[in-house]
């Protein structure tokens, strides 16, 4: 017997250390890891996720990493978040903006981030910019002022 067509698909991701996520029609709704679930800012508005972005970056100075912070949003919500580690993970692909593409992706169990906008501190790298081209990420809004990035592009 199959499920009605219009029944809200749910499922359970298992992740590390037995921590689960509820994901209903590819969104993020609960983590019964409470620290690891993300507190959305009291606005949905450009200047409300660059803010996050700052913030990030003020994390990753105070554990004494590079000044950079990165969030992705989908649909007014913060999907995946996260401070440059480069340093305290000893990796030079651990830019803010490719953290933050994993975390979404993890989150949302995807690696299509389409309808996605990537909000950094600071412009992308090519790296960073090729990711958010592979990963779907359709806008990119980047430093204090929110300037508009543009949809991700290849380098060509």
């Amino acid at each position: 017997m199959g499920k009605p067509e219009n029944a809200k698909r749910r499922t359970l991701l298992f992740g590390l250390a037995g921590i689960f996520t509820l994901v209903t029609d590819r969104e993020v709704i609960a983590s019964d890891n409470q620290e690891d679930a993300i507190k959305q800012p009291d606005g949905s508005d450009d200047a409300s996720f660059i803010a996050r972005a700052f913030d990030m970056q003020r994390q990753a100075i105070e554990s004494g990493d590079q000044a950079y912070g990165a969030v992705v949003v989908r649909n007014g919500s913060i999907v995946g978040q996260s401070q440059s580690r480069v340093v305290i993970n000893r990796d030079p692909t651990a830019h803010a903006e490719m953290e933050a593409i994993r975390d979404a992706a993890r989150r949302l169990g995807s690696r299509n981030l389409s309808r996605c906008t990537l909000y950094s501190s600071s412009p992308a790298c090519p790296m960073c910019e090729a990711a958010a081209y592979w990963a779907g990420i359709e806008r990119m809004i980047y430093g204090k002022n929110a300037s508009e990035g543009g949809s991700p592009r290849l380098c060509q």
